[in-house]
């Protein structure tokens, strides 16, 4: 008896139940929460390759006429054509250089001249030193001849001298005019170039 009252009233209670209600409006955002911990740094990157600091051009030119007779028996330098240079350290220094000697003789003479390159005093006979001639012809005189030569030198780190001279190796020979101040034919160029590894 007691089960069937029950069931009565959750009968009663189901269909005294109305319909379900219309969905509500979605409410404001809340605030803003702080802003969280930064997080740790990184490791640190693998050290780049060394710069160039230290890499150099330097020329200098022709700052007068060398006249190299037959009595140049000693090496002289060609005017302007000296330089102090400071090489870093683990470099490579080029040198190079160009200019022009010319007969000074009339008729058939020539004029013969070895130029080399001198680093701290000393001639670079390894591929160092050139032979210019400078020959007239029956019909043309005062010939112009030119040197062109470079080579590249490992030297310890520091103050450095480097020159080109030139000396008379012919006593026949006439007298050459070796380089110049200004005639842009004759005028040499001492180029030094400092690369680092």
């Amino acid at each position: 008896m007691r089960a069937k009252t029950i069931v009565a009233l959750l009968l009663t209670c189901a269909a005294c139940a109305g319909p379900g209600g219309v969905e509500g409006e979605v409410g404001p955002e809340g605030p803003e929460g702080p802003p969280g911990q930064p997080g740790q740094p990184g490791q640190q990157g693998v050290p780049g390759p060394t710069g160039t600091t230290g890499q150099d051009v330097r020329e200098v030119y022709g700052t007068g006429q060398l006249a190299v007779t037959a009595g140049l028996t000693s090496y002289t330098t060609i005017p302007g054509l000296s330089q102090l240079v400071n090489v870093p350290a683990d470099a490579v220094v080029q040198v190079a250089t160009n200019g022009g000697i010319q007969c000074t003789g009339l008729g058939a003479a020539y004029a013969v001249v070895d130029v080399a390159i001198f680093v701290d005093g000393v001639a670079s006979n390894q591929g160092g030193v050139r032979r210019v001639v400078a020959a007239n012809t029956t019909t043309v005189g005062q010939m112009i001849a030119n040197w062109s030569f470079a080579r590249s030198y490992t030297l310890t780190p520091g103050d450095h001298s480097i020159e080109v001279k030139a000396i008379s190796i012919d006593p026949s020979a006439a007298t050459a005019n070796v380089s110049s101040a200004s005639a842009p034919q004759l005028q040499a160029v001492l180029t030094v170039t400092i690369v680092k590894r």
